[in-house]
This record gives C-alpha cells, sequence and structure tokens, in this order.
C-alpha cells in the first residue's frame, strides 16, 4: 500500500465521524448501534499553502490517481515520533519483561506513554550494549520487551527508535488555488477508512 509523500501545514482539523446503524420503529423509537469493530473513524482537513507548481501538480497526480477509489496510508498529523537511547527500566536480575514508554512530546519528556506504532522497529540496549531481536529479545507490537535471560541488577535498559501512528484513507475532495505566480494552495479532506 502506498504511503501519501506529502506533509501537511499545521492545524489539520481532525473530526470524529461515527458509524451508526439506526432501525426506525413505527412508534417513533430509533435504535442505534454502532457499525462494525470500528464504529468511529477520523476525518482530517488538510491544508498545503505556498507550493510551487511542480509540487502542486505532484499532490494532485497523488491523489487523482486513486480518485477517492482506492486507499492509501497516512501518517496523521502530530503523532510522528523518535527516540534516541530513551531508558525504560533498570536490571534487577529476576524479572525479564519490560514496556517500552517514550515520551508523549519533548515539551513533556516526564510524561510517559506506550513507544507503539513503530516506522522503525526499536534497537533495544542492556548496559550500553545492543543486543540481537529474537535472540536476546522478543518485542511484542504491544511494546513489551521479554528479555531471554533477565538483565542484571542495575544495568540501565534503553531503546532507540521511531514510530507515528498511520491509518488507511481515501480522498473524496481536494482544491487547489493559484495564490501567484507559481505559489498554489491545496486542501483536501482525507476519510479514514474501517478496515
Amino acid at each position: 500500500m502506498e504511503r501519501f509523500p506529502f506533509t501537511p501545514d499545521y492545524g489539520a482539523q481532525a473530526d470524529a465521524v461515527p458509524r451508526l446503524r439506526r432501525a426506525q420503529f413505527g412508534d417513533g423509537y430509533t435504535q442505534r448501534s454502532g457499525d462494525g469493530l470500528n464504529p468511529v473513524l477520523q476525518r482530517w482537513a488538510l491544508q498545503f499553502t505556498g507550493k510551487t507548481k511542480a509540487d502542486a501538480d505532484a499532490l494532485e497526480a497523488f491523489l487523482s490517481a486513486r480518485a477517492g477509489r482506492e486507499a492509501f496510508e497516512f501518517v496523521t498529523p502530530d503523532t510522528a515520533w523518535a527516540v534516541t537511547g530513551q531508558p525504560f527500566g533498570v536490571g534487577d536480575g529476576a524479572r525479564t519483561q519490560f514496556p517500552l514508554q517514550r515520551p508523549l512530546s519533548p515539551e513533556m519528556p516526564e510524561l510517559l506513554v506506550p513507544a507503539t506504532a513503530w516506522t522503525v522497529p526499536p534497537a533495544v540496549a542492556v548496559g550500553g550494549v545492543a543486543l540481537v531481536e529474537g535472540v536476546d529479545y522478543v518485542l511484542s507490537n504491544s511494546g513489551l520487551v521479554n528479555f531471554a535471560a533477565a538483565p542484571a541488577a542495575g544495568a540501565a535498559l534503553t531503546f532507540t527508535g521511531q514510530g507515528a501512528l498511520v491509518a488507511l484513507v481515501t480522498c473524496g475532495e481536494w482544491h487547489r488555488t493559484a495564490k501567484d505566480f507559481n505559489v498554489y494552495d491545496f486542501t483536501a479532506t482525507f476519510q479514514e477508512e474501517a478496515g
């Protein structure tokens, strides 16, 4: 699946779009339920301002080629993260499972969240020594590290990795505006697919 290769401007508007099933009964009563396993989907109103003609043409070509029918991957705004040498625990000689955690943002390094949705698999180190995934440890999709042998007492556990939340979307509407000579603004609305 192809990934959308452009980065929108800051200020993207994200909306939640619930998918509901409705049953209307004769006495005016309506029953509603969520449609599917993921009944709340996201929609993003995106802007790309001050683009050159070449960039605007490339953006339009990407979207036109899919014509609202073919889904593509989209890195959702403000979800990209990267860490280098991020501590995630200290060995005690007995424990073998540790969750990977990363700062929510560079501005809030003390607020830790699970390190998931990797774009590059994390590299784990114990006491500054890089380990081999599948030999020294196993990493689950939830970010849980299972070491083959418990890290030694006092050994610092660190990881390096990067990730972002990627959504499967379609684009059914986009607009292009010529602002000046070789300067274009572009807007597009992406709808998450329930897949």
